[in-house]
This record gives C-alpha cells, sequence and structure tokens, in this order.
C-alpha cells in the first residue's frame, strides 16, 4: 500500500475502484509492450500464440470456463477478471522486440526466455496497486494466486515460508494451507481444511516438534482436537467465532512450523 494519500483520499470521497477498468488498463499496457506475444500471438493476425486461436476455447480447456479475450474486459464480472489475471500472470514474458515493415503492416516479436522471471513480478507490482483498493483489499500473490491482502506483519511468513523437504508429507500440505486459506472467495469450510492441512503436516513431524517447542506441542493438537477441525465429537466446540480464532488458528500452526523448520535446519 502507499504510505501517500491524495486529496480526495484524505477527505475519505474516494469512490469504489471498478476491477474491470484497472485490469483493462494494466492489460493495455502490458500488452502494447508484447508482454503477451507467446501467450496471445501476434497482435494483428492473432496466431502463433500458446492460446491457439481463439482465447475462449483456451479457458474451456483450462479453467472450464467460457471467458472472453481480454480486450472484451468491460464484460467481465469479478470472477473473469480474477482468472484471466491469474492466468496472465503464468504466461507472461518479457518481450524483445523486432517490427519488420511488409505489405501488410504486420508485426512480430520474440521473447528472451532467460528473462522470464522478470515479466511477471512487473505485472504484480502494477496490477497490485489496483487490487489492494479494491473491495477489502485483494493482491496477486509470488505464486500467481489472487489472495486476501496479508496483513504486512505476517506477509514474510507466508511468502517465505521455510521448506521442509518433504513434498508429498510436508511442503505440498503447507502449500495447499496457504492457497485455501487466503484464494478469492475462500469459504469457512476452505478456512478450516487449511488449518487441518497445516495440523496434518505437523502431526508428521509431531514426535521431533515436542522436542522442539516442549508443552506446546500438546496445546496446538489440543486446539486442533476440541476446536471441530480435525474430528467429530460431542465434547468439540464447533459454536466459536470463526472470524476469530480461524485466523488466529492459521497463523499460529503456520508460524510453529516455520519456526521449528529454522531451528530443525540451523542444528
Amino acid at each position: 500500500m502507499r504510505e501517500r494519500k491524495y486529496y480526495s483520499q484524505r477527505q475519505g470521497d474516494v469512490k469504489p475502484l471498478v476491477l474491470k477498468l484497472a485490469f483493462k488498463a494494466v492489460y493495455e499496457s502490458f500488452e502494447e509492450r508484447y508482454y503477451f506475444i507467446d501467450f496471445l500471438g501476434e497482435r494483428i493476425f492473432e496466431e502463433g500464440g500458446i492460446i491457439g486461436n481463439s482465447f475462449e476455447a483456451f479457458c474451456m480447456r483450462q479453467i472450464n470456463r467460457n471467458i472472453k479475450h481480454p480486450r472484451n474486459s468491460s464484460l467481465y464480472k469479478e470472477e473473469d477478471s480474477f482468472d484471466v489475471i491469474e492466468l496472465l500472470h503464468e504466461y507472461i514474458n518479457y518481450p524483445l522486440v523486432t517490427i519488420k515493415e511488409n505489405y501488410f503492416g504486420r508485426e512480430e516479436a520474440t521473447s528472451i526466455p532467460e528473462k522470464k522471471s522478470i515479466a511477471p513480478k512487473e505485472f504484480r507490482d502494477e496490477i497490485n496497486v489496483f487490487l489492494e483498493q479494491y473491495s477489502n483489499g485483494w493482491e496477486l500473490s509470488n505464486d500467481g494466486y489472487i489472495r486476501n491482502t496479508v496483513e504486512e506483519g505476517f506477509r514474510s511468513l507466508v511468502d517465505n515460508t521455510a521448506i521442509y523437504g518433504d513434498e508429498d508429507n510436508i511442503d505440498n500440505k503447507i502449500r495447499r494451507a496457504k492457497e485455501l486459506y487466503l484464494k478469492h472467495g475462500s469459504s469457512k469450510e476452505d478456512k478450516k481444511s487449511a488449518v487441518r492441512e497445516i495440523g496434518d503436516a505437523l502431526e508428521f513431524i509431531r514426535d521431533d516438534l515436542k522436542e522442539k517447542v516442549g508443552k506446546n506441542e500438546a496445546d496446538l493438537f489440543n486446539i486442533l482436537n476440541n476446536f471441530g477441525i480435525r474430528h467429530n465429537n460431542v465434547s468439540q466446540k464447533n459454536s466459536y467465532n470463526y472470524d476469530v480464532y480461524l485466523p488466529w488458528m492459521f497463523y499460529t500452526f503456520l508460524s510453529t512450523y516455520d519456526a521449528y523448520v529454522k531451528l530443525k535446519n540451523r542444528n
């Protein structure tokens, strides 16, 4: 979020951001600079790109939704804008443009594969200026997912969570938990599932975890088992304030896991 606020922002006289208009401005800026030449094909003839002959057909194959080409983004619903933002982030590339004049005025361009990582960051930086102002605040993560804006104090934890080194039993669960909890439209059940995923990862390392964090290990699993996260029984607490407790559980468990792995790696 930018620290400086201009007059209308200081007065609280800022109209809600129209997402599709903001998206259109960012898309056209990158499209004009050929960042989507590999994905969408050449601008005039619209061929040779990853999408083939139809953006709509590509979306049906890729995400099972019929979405119009970004040039028609004025027709987008919120979920269309979010899906296409993630799609463009996945396929954007840094261009090296060469323009050849011929009878048809055809434009040709090539890209620089070794600079692939530069373009997504540039795209995130520009689109996030608008996303953070939209509705209750959203952002495009480094992994290319639209998520609720993460509070500054938790951003490093979420974006730089330690890697354990066991993809099936640990790392995939942690990654899936973050995606579930922070994704666009995340429901109460999604968030409970996210906490459960971290709990399952912690269960796998429970013996070693107990050595590192002592009695706090038992407290963590008592929370998992008594707040209707993993097991169902009549003694569980299921009427608690989910808006308060689920964030507390998610960030507590994630930070515990992160601290454990960092301590383990020091030894």
